[in-house]
């Protein structure tokens, strides 16, 4: 099954989850996946279509949201590593960051991963953030 969405193009469906996986978007430099969750066979749901489009209309707001958890995970980076560029607040942090992938619930629940322009070439870590009733209190580490 597919669904054709007028800016992400062509997307599949996976469970409930509508997916592309190499799509570029106006606020990423690079191609990301895309996930709209909680969809139907149908397409993808209002709320999720809604919120990709705040998230696209509002990139630097929803970067403002994980900015808090995206300095609690460089900090052990700066402390370990010379190399790391020094940032002195969250806000400052902002800007390095390289986006990998969004699955969006809506606008006020979705999740971001990305890397950093500061991570070592062999680091594999892709960092997800989950932002939860507009809030986000927590990240993740893979890779």
């Amino acid at each position: 099954m597919n669904y054709a969405h007028n800016e992400i193009g062509q997307l599949y469906l996976d469970d409930t989850d509508w997916n592309a996986d190499e799509v570029s978007v106006p606020f990423a430099e690079n191609e990301i996946g895309v996930s709209l969750a909680d969809g139907s066979k149908d397409g993808p749901s209002p709320a999720a279509l809604s919120g990709y489009q705040w998230i696209k209309s509002n990139w630097q707001s929803a970067l403002a949201l994980i900015q808090d958890q995206c300095f609690e995970f460089y900090s052990p980076y700066a402390e370990a590593f010379e190399a790391v560029p020094g940032f002195a607040t969250p806000a400052d942090l902002l800007g390095s960051e390289i986006l990998q992938y969004l699955r969006i619930f809506d606008k006020d629940d979705f999740e971001i991963t990305l890397r950093f322009t500061w991570q070592e070439p062999d680091d594999n870590h892709e960092i997800t953030f989950y932002v939860e009733s507009g809030h986000c209190e927590s990240h993740s580490v893979d890779g």
